[in-house]
């Protein structure tokens, strides 16, 4: 081939190059890019190096190519899954960047830190799991404005502070579980606003005051655990009205007086009241019937009057 002739191809191929049709392939789109430059905050921040699992992270393939990470027919980032990948450090609040997950599974990680407030703007996400990590600070009441979430699993960190009223607002939830952190103050009653949620779960926490009766709004829940706390009062009669619960968890609290007779409503499977201080089940025969159907019962009876 003639010199010149061999310089024409190359010149040839240098600008198909250049235009994105040899070589590297099309230009990424910039929402894409954005995403990409997301991700890689995240490798950097939470000492990607060592996470169990990073293969082609950081690597210019398609972000689908990248362990853990998931996307829609555009391209973009829907679903971030990390869980037991040996994540540390904190929390980068850039990934409210991705304005199109619907997923984020970093649970069973060491993140430190607090919750970003960031994560708030994320609109179409739908599960967010931290849950297993050493996450500190309060939840962030901007967590209530996510609008499609339907399961927050928050537990086994050490979150403190009050259980924000904001929590209750996204109608989609079907999950909420904040159990084994230090949460104090009292619950919620607006949280029997949540009309669709099915499992409640607020165990081995610091909280006080009494057992809200709005709980007993919440028609769709299956079950409750409000276990090793510090809440006092009575069990309110209100929780008979949820007929679809099958595991409530009371023991290990300040709670007083007999269990209301409104409870023989439900059907759990799942009863435990113990270790309360003065709590008991009256020896009444719909009561004590009632205690032979349930499947697992732990708790004391009322003395005879």
């Amino acid at each position: 081939m003639r010199f010149s002739n061999l310089l024409a191809l190359v010149v040839l191929l240098a600008g198909l190059a250049l235009t994105g049709l040899v070589g590297c392939g099309p230009a990424e789109p910039p929402a894409v890019a954005a995403d990409r430059a997301v991700l890689e905050a995240l490798y950097h921040a939470t000492g990607g190096p060592q996470w169990t699992d990073n293969e082609n992270w950081l690597s210019n393939k398609p972000l689908d190519e990248w362990s853990g990470v998931y996307t829609d027919s555009n391209g973009r980032v829907r679903e971030l899954s990390l869980n037991k990948n040996r994540l540390t450090g904190p929390i980068p609040s850039e990934l409210d960047k991705l304005s199109n997950l619907e997923a984020l599974y970093l649970a069973v990680n060491q993140l430190t830190g607090p919750i970003p407030p960031e994560l708030g703007n994320l609109s179409n996400l739908e599960t967010l799991s931290l849950w297993d990590n050493q996450l500190t600070g309060s939840i962030p009441p901007e967590l209530g404005n996510l609008s499609s979430l339907e399961t927050l699993w928050l537990s086994k960190n050490q979150l403190t502070g009050p259980i924000p009223v904001e929590l209750s607002t996204p109608s989609n939830l079907e999950s909420l579980s904040l159990g084994e952190n230090r949460l104090t103050g009292p619950i919620p009653p607006e949280l029997g606003k949540m009309s669709n949620l099915r499992r409640l779960s607020l165990g081995e926490n610091r909280l006080t005051g009494p057992i809200p009766p709005e709980l007993g709004k919440m028609s769709n829940l299956g079950s409750m655990y409000l276990n090793d706390n510090r809440l006092t009062g009575t069990v309110p009669p209100e929780l008979g009205n949820l007929p679809r619960l099958r595991a409530l968890w009371l023991q290990d609290n300040g709670l007083t007086g007999e269990l209301p007779l409104s409870l023989i409503l439900t059907k759990p499977y799942q009863f435990w009241y113990g270790g309360n201080a003065g709590l008991c089940m009256p020896q009444s025969h719909p009561m004590q019937r009632w205690r032979r159907e349930v499947g697992i019962v732990d708790g004391p009876t009322c003395p005879r009057r």
